[in-house]
């Protein structure tokens, strides 16, 4: 051992001094100071492997431009997915893969261009395929932007390029099989089987029957909200088992509506009404409690319970925060439970199954909420840097 080596032994201290102490009696040196032969191992790697997705998993876009995966029985994050600002994610109805949509550039925020549709092993998080897609462009990512056919064969990839449109990936041969142009309209809002539909300015619905992706067939409603004055959130709800959507206007309108070629639009109610309160009107200097954030609702189709973020203030008010969460019945149009907040949240996802958990997200630096939803109290709190949007798998 040479004089400086000695030295640092000496002054090592506590834990790092024991660590560089243990370091040195098994280096060769020493050991061949002491007539042993060195012993050398090889150093082990390994691949880990997930379990199953879970209902209770649930994944969040992060501040840092990756979706984090969470086990939120256990409140820990079990992986992440590399993503830019504008990647959109969806889990196959198998749960056996995950897709992230993405726009990328060769020296970051220019250069050469790709436009993908990757495909990763949802058990390994292995990057196993990328499929090109034509030039995209988005303003904002939302859960809308990409979604799966119940039956797994077809992705729906919402796009302006520059007129928006979406495209129809072939899951089953790994290519893109047309984009169809929806002009006016925008977001993909799937039905139970056969296509898709669309939001418009309007405020009617495009209906886009995909068949086997060469000729798509294509229908419009008539308008059902008012585009102008009380408009729908983009941020819709659909059943993909059923096929049933939830629409939510700012003022707290619900329209049920079932997609499909030609959907059937109920009459519509009030969340304020459900709560025994006069229905929000659009005065701007109206006080009353109304919906808002960035990912505004959550339902919950095993038991039919929708949850909604729900602040104090007046008409346009539509992206503030939550200050308490309410769960309804759509079914029979009533309040069930107001849930006092610990902090205003902007976003909030629901587990699937019956056992469900609430998942609130706050502006960026707060943490993952969880709320037993049998109980309506906070079950624990998860630290994280969260942006507003995440997904959670479907039953």
């Amino acid at each position: 051992m040479t004089d400086w080596l000695k030295t640092c032994a000496r002054r090592a201290m506590g834990p790092l001094g024991l660590g560089l102490a243990a370091v040195m009696s098994h280096s060769p040196a020493m050991a061949q100071s002491a007539g042993a032969h060195p012993v050398l191992q090889a150093e082990q790697n390994d691949v880990a492997t997930l379990p199953p997705i879970g209902p209770h998993w649930f994944i969040p876009s992060a501040t840092d431009y990756t979706y984090q995966i969470f086990d939120m029985d256990k409140g820990r994050m079990l992986g992440t997915l590399p993503a830019s600002m504008l990647a959109n994610i969806a889990i196959s109805p198998d749960r056996k893969v995950i897709y992230v949509a993405d726009t990328m550039y060769s020296r970051v925020d220019h250069g050469t261009r790709q436009d993908l549709l990757q495909v990763y092993d949802a058990k390994t998080l292995a990057l196993t395929k990328e499929i090109e897609l034509p030039p995209r462009a988005l303003a904002v990512y939302k859960k809308q932007d990409l979604d799966v056919s119940s039956d797994g064969r077809w992705a729906y990839i919402f796009d302006m390029s520059p007129a928006t449109a979406v495209t129809l990936v072939d899951l089953s041969k790994g290519a893109v099989a047309r984009t169809v142009d929806i002009p006016g309209c925008a977001l993909i809002f799937p039905w139970k089987s056969g296509g898709f539909s669309s939001l418009c300015g309007d405020g009617s619905l495009t209906n886009v029957g995909v068949n086997d992706g060469s000729q798509p067939t294509i229908t419009h409603t008539k308008p059902f909200f008012d585009a102008n004055n009380d408009p729908v959130f983009e941020q819709g709800l659909v059943d993909h088992k059923s096929g049933k959507a939830l629409f939510v206007s700012y003022t707290g309108k619900v329209y049920n509506v079932t997609l499909g070629q030609n959907p059937t639009i109920d009459a519509t109610w009030s969340l304020q009404k459900a709560a025994g309160l006069p229905q929000a009107g659009t005065g701007v200097q109206e006080l009353a409690w109304r919906p808002g954030g960035q990912q505004p609702f959550a339902w919950n189709t095993a038991t039919g319970h929708l949850f909604v973020l729900m602040h104090s203030g007046n008409h346009w008010t539509h992206k503030t925060a939550g200050t308490e969460l309410w769960e309804f019945d759509p079914a029979q149009q009533v309040l069930l439970r107001r849930i006092d907040l610990p902090s205003p949240a902007k976003g909030v996802a629901v587990s699937p199954d019956k056992a469900s958990l609430v998942y609130v997200t706050g502006d960026h630096d707060g943490p993952i909420t969880v709320i037993d939803a049998a109980t309506g109290q906070v079950s624990r709190t998860v630290e994280a840097r969260v942006g507003g949007m995440s997904i959670v798998p479907d039953m």
